[in-house]
């Protein structure tokens, strides 16, 4: 788990990745970081070819960081090279 700071996820986004939280959909909107894409962890096997690309860049978040690891091992086994578990949205609540 790399916890990045707001300069660094920006800087990230900036290159073309992609900020996904892989919460529910409630979770998602009762808060989320900016410019993230939710991908709930249950169906991301199923939606992740659709929804990402797989050469770009991804970063991970979720409540706490247990779901990110999860979703982390999924896209790998997928294909996708480029995952980064960034951890907990608690870190990141003050990023705007």
């Amino acid at each position: 788990m790399l916890n990045l700071n707001c300069d660094d996820i920006r800087k990230t986004l900036a290159t073309g990745a992609t900020l996904l939280d892989v919460r529910t959909p409630e979770e998602y909107r009762n808060g989320a970081l900016p410019e993230a894409k939710n991908i709930p962890l249950s169906i991301l096997p199923v939606v992740a070819h659709e929804h990402l690309n797989k050469e770009e860049p991804v970063l991970i978040y979720c409540r706490s960081g247990a779901r990110a690891i999860m979703a982390q091992k999924i896209l790998n086994n997928l294909g996708f090279n480029d995952v980064t578990n960034i951890g907990g949205i608690h870190h990141y609540q003050h990023c705007h």
